[in-house]
């Protein structure tokens, strides 16, 4: 058995040609039929889901590209997170090298 990695980024980091598994934080900003818009500040991008869920929900995404396209493989609700205490931290984990 292997584990998969999936490896944080910010969405204007997407590199469609270099990474196949993401993680994602942002805001959900609008559903679609196929799924749902999230926004993290650094950019939109829409992701292909089987289910609901509600706009302006802090969320955690860990996406698969599959055919040019980000599918959501798990979401992970963030409601109640300080966001601002996030970045911090994810700030310090990166001087670090470390991926949080």
């Amino acid at each position: 058995m292997f584990a998969l990695h999936y490896k944080p980024k910010k969405i204007s980091e997407i590199d469609s040609k270099a990474d196949n598994r993401v993680s994602l934080v942002g805001k959900v900003i609008e559903n679609r039929k196929s799924g749902f818009v999230l926004d993290d500040d650094t950019g939109k991008i829409e992701i292909v889901f089987e289910g609901d869920i509600k706009p302006k929900k802090m969320v955690r995404v860990f996406c698969s590209l599959v055919d040019g396209q980000l599918k959501a493989d798990v979401v992970q609700n963030l409601e109640g997170l300080d966001l601002n205490l996030f970045k911090k931290v994810k700030e310090l984990y990166n001087k670090a090298e470390l991926n949080v």
